[in-house]
């Protein structure tokens, strides 16, 4: 190595020291310190650390960049309490999240106005907006920063230019007086096989974890349970390596719905049973005649003689939402409730009590409802609508999809020629999440 080249590193180091100096660099901690509690935001190639902009100085960049297509989503580095929100100069569309031990991560250039609010909890890994490119930027990138005590951490020794991060991948780094959280924010998903093996993941980039042998029909997700049919009984898992669990034998189980500790499911006759603890007795809420079931916070809806029935708990009194026999799929989340009639027309309403508003004209065969996305598969096409009066958006044509799925952190999700296609938020491309023309009924839940 030249004394030249030499002399070129060394004075990098020294200006980067520098333009630093304005805000104390809180250094990161040794090698055998404990790592992991942070994780990445985003995944993309790295074209920026701190003062470096991978070819140049910068002396007002306290940061990472990630280069990354618009639209992609970006989740919270940490538990925490959203501290900024909204437009900010310079910035553009920024999320600043406060956490324990004096830490901040900051979060610029997103696409939109930011899916969280000030004075927000979040979780680690929940979605906080999306990548984007407001603000000063010259393309799409997330500028993601951590501070301490408001002085800029370093992150140089996790980062280096032109590499690549994954989202959701642990930041290699220690952070003193940061454990590593006991519960994260995950995102579910599962599918069943055309050979009825169920497959489920927590993170949509960790590798499917089977959980059965082979002979189910149908999965429900619902907090940290999976639940699904086989061979007509009604099976659960705590958790993607939990034991089994028979909650209903008998080979009559036709449909089934899992919310929360809440689980129900409905027999070959129609009854529909439902109960809250795995362990608990089931408790019947009709005579017989139900043929779907849905489940949502305290509310059971089912549907019966094709109307559209819904009880505030098990013990609760029935309520008629929709009548005249014609009631085809429903969806309940929240207080929101919707379903599918005969002519493939989708209602919706906000409330039990309140009026129903048509969302599309017909040709409707399924919908899936979650925050307040709408979701919809209609003549082999998936739309979905951002509340009941929004725009209608196309989200996947070409008339082969079969199933649907919306849910947790704006993920929207189908079966379209027998494969699984995931993504998050309505900016997002779709990922493929099981090819080979197998897959059948799919869930989503965190």
């Amino acid at each position: 190595m030249t004394g030249i080249v030499v002399w070129r590193r060394l004075r990098a180091l020294m200006v980067a020291a520098v333009v630093l100096g304005g805000l104390a660099l809180v250094p990161a901690q040794p090698a055998s310190a404990q790592v992991g509690a942070m994780i990445q935001p985003v995944g993309g190639r790295v074209t920026g650390v701190l003062s470096s902009r991978c070819g140049s100085i910068d002396s007002d960049h306290y940061g990472v960049d990630i280069a990354g297509n618009n639209g992609m989503a970006i989740g919270a580095a940490y538990p925490g309490t959203v501290v900024t929100a909204g437009w900010v100069s310079g910035g553009g569309n920024m999320v600043t999240v406060s956490h324990a031990g004096g830490y901040q991560t900051r979060y610029l250039h997103m696409i939109q106005q930011p899916s969280v609010v000030v004075g927000q909890q979040v979780g680690q890994g929940q979605l906080l907006g999306y990548v984007g490119s407001t603000g000063n930027s010259t393309g799409p990138h997330l500028h993601f920063e951590i501070r301490r005590h408001g002085a800029v951490y370093n992150i140089a020794p996790a980062y280096s230019c032109g590499g690549t991060v994954t989202k959701g991948a642990v930041i290699n780094l220690s952070f003193p007086d940061l454990a590593p959280p006991a519960d994260p924010v995950l995102d579910r998903f599962a599918f069943v096989s055309s050979a009825g093996v169920l497959y489920a993941k927590d993170g949509a980039y960790s590798s499917w974890q089977a959980v059965n042998a082979g002979g189910a029909s149908k999965v429900a997700l619902g907090g940290n349970w999976i639940g699904w049919v086989q061979g007509g009984n009604f099976y659960v898992k705590d958790g993607v390596y939990g034991e089994w669990l028979t909650l209903a034998g008998g080979g009559q189980v036709r449909d089934i719905a899992v919310s929360g500790n809440r689980f129900a499911f409905v027999n070959s006759a129609g009854v529909l049973y439902a109960k809250d603890g795995a362990y608990s007795s089931w408790q019947a809420v009709n005579a017989g005649g139900a043929s779907k079931v849905a489940l949502s916070g305290n509310w059971i809806g089912w549907v019966q003689g094709g109307n559209f029935y819904a009880k505030d708990g098990i013990y609760g009194e029935w309520l008629t939402l929709a009548t005249g026999g014609q009631v085809r799929d429903i969806a309940v989340s929240g207080n929101r409730f919707a379903f599918v009639n005969s002519a493939g027309v989708l209602y919706a309403k906000d409330g039990a009590y309140s009026s129903w508003q048509a969302v599309n004209s017909g040709g409707a065969s399924k919908v899936a409802l979650s925050g307040n996305r709408i979701g919809w598969a209609q003549d082999g096409n998936f739309y979905a609508k951002d509340g009941i009066y929004g725009g209608w958006l196309a989200l996947a044509t070409g008339g082969q999809v079969s199933d649907i799925a919306v849910s947790g952190h704006d993920w929207f999700a189908f079966v379209g020629g027998g494969n699984f296609f995931a993504k998050q938020g309505i900016h997002a491309g779709w990922l493929t999440m099981g090819s080979g023309g197998q897959v059948g009924d799919i869930d989503i839940t965190t």
